[in-house]
């Protein structure tokens, strides 16, 4: 891969062998292909009806069709951004390469198919323009520092640099999207690997962290399908620049990586990291149980697990696909089953997720969630050892409030708080609110 001829590699190893995975890859290839069109047609249907409204509301409405005609130059911009991302897609995988005759089929099989893509994977091409500004722009900053810097902070707590040697520390990010979490540990000397299995997001991940050298060297505009519930035209059209920071800017001999794969095919090695930090990503399990036992297992004796995110639960009501939604309360039995104790409470952490700041005037939303720290105790190392976990829960797409606490095993009495909590489904074609319901939350020890 590319990567490796820049100062600070990031390998990205595959397991896309088999046809079916291969045909997968060019699916997601093709949505990115077809971006432009897919998007432009939704304009050009706008455009003919209000072509066809009475003459006086279309003078009322000239400002509008100017407006139409920017946000048609603004997708032309993505576009641009989206030809750069897939440009080299092909070679991205460590085992392919460039310069095979197998890599030769393989290309013509990713890039020269033209299937139209479904809408749900248009609509996940647009969100990951928005994951762009979460992860690398100066507009998500506020949302990073909602959503990454508590466990930024958490591991610092555990992993002091003035007491370790910070290379030494293995920290594997599950579920990476973009790479900006995996980076932040990294330049702080930890030795990170990020791990992730959507392609749309390690397309971008590999432009981002390979390709892209300067601060602010390109521009996309996030919000242009965003249609509704603007206040002003210009924030729908509203331009922002990438990377804010360069992305090779990372400590000399720094060991960052990327793996792309199931998380839990990928990671199999029992006790291996010494911190597993994990960002909205354990509901995008079909089985949210096998996620906590692979984090339990591939933890060491004594290592830890943060975590910030929802139980969204991404396959809920999703057509031929199986899945579980146990309430946080039986995901809570679930974590003190495989023998983590949970050590502290916060309350009160507000979070977005590849949100418009401009998107809500007049009405809000507002959900509340958690963080939670626990231990990962055995027997055979004794009470003293200890493997802690922090919980981080909130929404996605909406501000709300999160909590934090913490559950030991050095704790001798036990407690419980009723936390008002709104479930809430998300999926890149459709949200969903539903009534709010009590979850609790208690400290126990092992």
């Amino acid at each position: 891969m590319e990567s490796m001829q820049n100062a600070y590699p990031r390998k990205v190893h595959d397991s896309y062998e088999d046809e079916e995975e291969r045909k997968h890859f060019q699916r997601i290839v093709s949505a990115f292909r077809h971006y432009k069109s897919h998007s432009l047609q939704r304009v050009k249907k706008t455009e003919s009806y209000l072509l066809s409204l009475p003459g006086h509301h279309q003078k009322l409405l000239s400002k509008y069709k100017e407006h139409l005609q920017e946000v048609k130059r603004c997708i032309e911009y993505n576009n641009d951004i989206i030809r750069l991302i897939i440009k080299d897609v092909a070679h991205i995988f460590e085992n392919v390469s460039p310069a095979s005759a197998q890599n030769d089929s393989v290309r013509k099989l990713y890039l020269t198919q033209n299937t139209r893509p479904v809408l749900a994977d248009q609509e996940k091409v647009q969100a990951t323009i928005k994951q762009l500004v979460r992860d690398w722009s100066v507009e998500g900053a506020e949302e990073r520092k909602a959503c990454y810097q508590p466990i930024i902070d958490e591991i610092s707590n555990q992993f002091p640099l003035d007491k370790c040697t910070p290379s030494q520390v293995q920290i594997l990010v599950p579920g990476a999207g973009l790479g900006r979490l995996a980076y932040e540990i990294a330049r702080r000397g930890y030795t990170c690997q990020g791990n992730e299995f959507s392609l749309f997001m390690l397309f971008a991940s590999h432009f981002v962290l390979n390709k892209c050298r300067g601060i602010n060297s390109y521009q996309v505009h996030p919000w242009v399908h965003q249609y509704m519930n603007n206040l002003k035209p210009e924030h729908q059209t509203q331009a922002v620049f990438f990377p804010d920071v360069n992305p090779s800017d990372l400590p000399e001999n720094a060991q960052f990586s990327m793996t792309a794969g199931d998380f839990l095919e990928v990671y199999t090695e029992d006790d291996h990291w010494d911190c597993v930090a994990t960002c909205f990503f354990i509901d995008c399990a079909n089985n949210v149980v096998q996620f906590i036992e692979t984090i339990y297992k591939i933890l060491k004796p004594g290592g830890v697990w943060i975590n910030l995110g929802p139980l969204l639960y991404h396959f809920s009501d999703i057509p031929m696909e199986d899945s579980i939604e146990p309430s946080y309360d039986a995901v809570r039995e679930v974590i003190q089953g495989f023998g983590f104790h949970l050590e502290k409470e916060e309350t009160h952490v507000k979070t977005r997720y590849a949100q418009n700041a401009h998107e809500h005037f007049g009405s809000s939303k507002w959900k509340i969630g958690g963080i939670v720290q626990g231990l990962k105790c055995s027997n055979l190392y004794g009470a003293n050892s200890k493997t802690t976990i922090t919980y981080f829960t909130s929404g996605a797409h909406e501000a709300l409030y999160s909590f934090f606490f913490i559950l030991g095993h050095f704790s001798n009495n036990e407690d419980e708080s009723k936390i008002k909590f709104n479930k809430r489904t998300d999926s890149f074609i459709e949200e969903e609110i539903t009534d709010y319901e009590y979850v609790s939350f208690f400290s126990y020890c092992h």
